[in-house]
């Protein structure tokens, strides 16, 4: 029976929108971390990709921050192939995907169970393009181009508070790169820890 009423506790202490616990904290101190997942358009022209456009990136990883007052430091990184792949004008298949991560910084606009916040991510990554030429016993024959790239990425994103060590975002950004690398983003997060 003390478990029970221990586990019910928890429950109302902690996972109820304005609890005392989220109270305690607002705007204070917090820090979080979790799932990310952004659509980007790396920018890269169609003579860098052996020919072919090659559209989209679908990418997944993960951030995480501390937070003091309304700024929230912390990193970041994702990953992922194109969404877009198919042939070239030479009849080969092109595919490849884009890496990236770095340090990121977000000041809240505005912090309540909605929040509005600026952001960014300052760091670094590797787009990676593979024309596939063809088999030739077990060995499948490649020509690769990696090209490595600076990048900041701002974004603004709206964010929603559904229980006290959960919040769940929604960011458009734009991802400014080195080396020709660089186009529209947009994200979504859902990151659970300590929410102020």
């Amino acid at each position: 029976m003390k478990r029970v009423l221990f586990l019910t506790a928890v429950f109302v202490l902690f996972f109820q929108p304005g609890s005392a616990f989220a109270q305690r904290f607002g705007g204070q101190f917090g820090g979080a971390g979790g799932f990310w997942m952004l659509l980007i358009d790396p920018g890269v022209p169609t003579g860098e990709s052996f020919g072919r456009n090659i559209g989209e990136v679908l990418a997944f990883g993960g951030r995480g921050w501390l937070q003091t007052g309304k700024i929230r430091l912390g990193g970041g990184a994702f990953g992922g192939g194109f969404t877009d792949e198919g042939l070239n004008e030479a009849g080969n298949e092109v595919g490849g995907g884009l890496a990236a991560g770095g340090f990121t910084a977000e000041y809240l606009v505005i912090q309540r169970n909605v929040e509005v916040i600026a952001g960014a991510l300052f760091g670094g990554g590797v787009v990676t393009i593979e024309e596939r030429l063809g088999v030739t016993g077990d060995v499948e024959q490649l020509l690769r181009r990696q090209t490595s790239f600076l990048t900041s990425y701002p974004w603004v994103r709206v964010g929603y508070n559904p229980a006290a060590l959960v919040n769940v975002g929604l960011e458009l950004g734009y991802m400014f790169g080195t080396n020709g690398v660089g186009g529209p983003a947009l994200g979504l997060d859902v990151m659970i820890g300590l929410i102020p």
